[in-house]
């Protein structure tokens, strides 16, 4: 998703002629491999459990002695799930794309002045002049400005 005109970080194909179907297939199937090679490990840890001080007060009226205890409350302790080797199944992932000829590309806005090419069904190599054009609802294209 484009956010207001920044460089968009997106896995761009080395060679030229690359379609997008092409590059959904690849990916996905780098998923699927990443995710057979590092399968999910889900831990479960509990947060560090702490309590508030607490203080007690005495009030004698007569023979009646009356006591308020205030704090010890306990904060902390919640327990959550997460899966240990996420990072290395991204990883994982990058590696099989990159041997397919892929790599990680930052790609910034098409200035306004300057005139693009043609938006087409495979991808241009990339270049300097490489730049995406933004579309409806955070979507883009991706293309080369013309000096």
């Amino acid at each position: 998703m484009v956010t207001q005109g920044k460089p968009i970080d997106i896995v761009y194909p080395v060679t030229s002629g690359v379609t997008a179907a092409r590059l959904q297939n690849d990916t996905t199937d780098c998923q699927i491999e990443a995710a057979q090679r590092v399968p999910p490990q889900i831990l479960t840890t509990t947060t560090p459990t702490r309590s508030s001080p607490t203080e007690t007060q005495c009030v004698t009226k007569g023979n009646t002695v009356t006591c308020t205890t205030t704090g010890g409350e306990i904060y902390g302790g919640e327990t959550y799930s997460y899966d240990a080797n996420e990072s290395l199944r991204v990883r994982a992932e990058a590696q099989c794309l990159s041997g397919r000829g892929y790599k990680l590309a930052s790609i910034p806005k098409c200035p306004a002045a300057y005139a693009t090419r043609p938006v087409l069904s495979q991808f241009y190599p990339l270049s300097a002049a490489t730049c995406y054009l933004p579309g409806a609802g955070g979507s883009y294209a991706v293309t080369e400005m013309l000096r």
